[in-house]
């Protein structure tokens, strides 16, 4: 097979793992990967930290790499993906830092009035919840605690586990056993 495109022969070095080769890939490619996340998530880092998602995706799946189309078309179908994932990250992530909706049926005990963003909206409402969360942020462990400090200033896994020394997946499954407490302890209040 005589391959004429020159993006397809890039690729197929890159399968070849011919030095070199993958950087040429990256500096041919990552202007406008990164372009297509800046506009989609409005945020340098995030979008930064998405195209490279993107490059290591494409390196780790290089074997499979098979020339059908254009090799654009499969760089775009990996960047659509890791986009897709990262809005619906968000997405769970807007319920609240610790995965919980203020104004949903689990608490509807609470008696908060909200706006239309789902921040209370009387300032006493909200003195009296933060004081409840942080009242239940200080009954997890100093590990757990750390790890959901460091989300609500909107750090990755990555970051996380760097800080506490551990593993990302460890510190997703930390993430998640203070998430459950949090959770608990808040629909403890809810009831009450």
């Amino acid at each position: 097979m005589v391959i004429t495109d020159p993006e397809v022969e890039l690729m197929l070095r890159v399968q070849r793992d011919e030095p070199g080769a993958f950087a040429e890939l990256v500096a041919a490619y990552w202007a406008r990967v990164f372009g297509k996340f800046i506009r989609q998530v409005a945020d340098r880092q995030e979008a930064e930290d998405l195209a490279q998602d993107v490059f290591l995706r494409l390196y780790r799946s290089r074997k499979r790499y098979r020339p059908r189309a254009k090799l654009a078309t499969w760089v775009f179908f990996i960047a659509r993906n890791v986009g897709r994932n990262a809005l619906r990250r968000r997405r769970r992530k807007r319920l609240t830092s610790v995965g919980l909706p203020f104004d949903g049926e689990d608490f509807a005990g609470v008696g908060c009035a909200t706006d239309e963003r789902g921040a209370p909206s009387r300032p006493v409402e909200r003195a009296e919840l933060a004081h409840v969360v942080r009242g239940a942020v200080a009954t997890l462990n100093r590990r757990q605690r750390r790890a959901v400090e460091l989300q609500f200033d909107d750090h990755s896994y990555s970051e996380i586990a760097t800080a506490l020394a551990m593993s990302p997946k460890a510190a997703k499954s930390l993430l998640y056993r203070a998430r459950n407490e949090l959770r608990f302890a808040l629909l403890t209040y809810a009831e009450s």
